[in-house]
């Protein structure tokens, strides 16, 4: 479906928009929510045997597993469409109050949201550039593709193609991937690219110590190489050397894209 795209100051102020899955949904966010209020009233409250459903027949069962499925993509849907209004609120009130102690006191006092989801949604906007109007689509395809918690894990990768990346080896050929394949993709990710557990535990020395050990190959074997196979072992280690540099430049970029999210991500989980 073909899409508008914004100006810079248009895509900051709230726009009333379709749900992200219109192509294939009919309903509206009003009837979703009058279909969630109707359930709460239908649903039995007392506990034991005969709120339970019937196991042999299981058509109510699934029934109201599709419910559950439905209402939970509204919420995400909701989420991803607050993410980039918290992202704006948070880059605001740090641009206007210069003392963490003092942003996060505002925060408290005005955002009705945990530290916890206002950095998770930071993050996500960030990552899936939802402010950005030239990108912005293709973030919401991301996130539609993923599912919010797995994209929640994905945002801490930058890098749009090395998300897809990630996301493919999870599937491994299907069309989709459990949360703990995709942690265990994203893990695998960070020890080939060398960037520790975490992001925000992130040390360089790793690298470093791969980065001086490719170095003192090569010093030694360029120091003076006496025949042609040791002048091919000297490039040949060099080129390794040029690898592990380019790790530790990328691995520092994205550091420096993500510092501050990072930063204020860490001040929060520590008042939660």
């Amino acid at each position: 479906m073909a899409r508008r795209i914004l100006s810079a100051d248009a895509a900051l102020v709230p726009h009333a928009q379709e749900p992200l899955n219109v192509s294939v949904r009919t309903e509206s966010p009003t009837s979703r929510l009058t279909a969630i209020q109707a359930r709460w009233i239908e649903t039995p409250a007392g506990p034991g045997e005969a709120g339970l459903f019937d196991w042999e027949r299981r058509d109510e069962l699934m029934a109201e597993i599709a419910f559950v499925n439905r209402a939970q993509e509204f919420l995400d849907e909701a989420a991803v469409k607050i993410a980039p209004s918290v992202l704006r609120i948070v880059l605001t009130v740090k641009h206007h109050i210069p003392r963490p102690a003092e942003q996060r006191a505002f925060l408290t006092e005005h955002l009705d949201l945990d530290f916890r989801r206002i950095s998770e949604l930071c993050i996500v906007a960030d990552s899936y550039r939802l402010l950005d109007p030239e990108h912005r689509a293709e973030g919401e395809a991301e996130i539609v593709r993923y599912g919010w918690s797995k994209s929640i894990k994905l945002a801490h990768v930058p890098d749009p193609a090395e998300r897809g990346d990630i996301w493919e080896r999870a599937c491994a050929g299907g069309a989709e991937a459990s949360y703990r394949t995709v942690l265990e993709e994203i893990r695998r990710f960070r020890q080939r690219k060398r960037i520790g557990p975490a992001l925000i535990s992130w040390e360089v020395g790793p690298a470093l110590d791969s980065v001086r050990r490719s170095f003192a190959t090569f010093e030694r074997l360029a120091a003076q190489p006496a025949s042609r196979e040791e002048c091919s072992g000297a490039l040949e280690e060099l080129g390794r050397l040029r690898k592990e540099l380019d790790q530790v430049q990328r691995a520092l970029e994205q550091r420096i894209d993500l510092l501050p999210l990072e930063h204020m991500a860490e001040e929060m989980a520590a008042q939660a």
